[in-house]
């Protein structure tokens, strides 16, 4: 084999160096700037791609926080809209109950006006029947001197006295 000839080393080694030597500096001229660039290119297209990202993040947190503040203010304007109606409703119902009640009262009233006229006239037509049917009897009884205006005196006196 020619690589285990002693005589050869010398030769084997000044090409190994050379061909070593013209492959490092092309690697270092041509292909280490070259893969240099590009591994500083996806750097930076990484690092704009980062602050793509947390810009994003930030703008999709502003959004969420202003959506949760429009939300929770149209929360109170519904709470404050629903207790206002709650309130005028309240109100009208108090006010409506209130002149039923008044209403009711003076139908009581009118009614127990009325009522009192009826019994003051139902009083006064059993008293003149009283006072007929008293005549009636005592005229059967044979007092027939007696009056329906004696019966009558006779009636208030006995209201004075009992």
């Amino acid at each position: 084999m020619p690589q285990l000839d002693t005589a050869t080393y010398l030769s084997q080694a000044f090409w190994l160096i050379v061909c070593f030597c013209t492959l490092w500096g092309l690697l270092s001229v041509f292909i280490t700037p070259k893969l240099t660039d590009i591994i500083e290119q996806r750097k930076r297209k990484i690092s704009d791609y980062v602050q793509k990202a947390e810009k994003l993040n930030n703008q999709a947190k502003e959004i969420l926080e202003s959506y949760q503040s429009a939300l929770s203010r149209a929360n109170q304007n519904v709470s404050i809209t629903l207790a206002e109606g709650k309130a005028e409703l309240q109100a009208q119902m108090e006010q409506t109950q209130r002149k039923m009640m008044e209403e009711l009262n003076q139908e009581i009233a009118e009614r127990e006006q009325a009522l009192l006229k009826e019994k003051k006239q139902t009083t006064k037509q059993i008293e003149n029947m009283s006072y007929d049917m008293a005549l009636a009897i005592v005229k059967k009884l044979g007092f027939a001197q007696i009056t329906r205006q004696d019966i009558i005196n006779a009636g208030q006196k006995d209201k004075q006295h009992g």
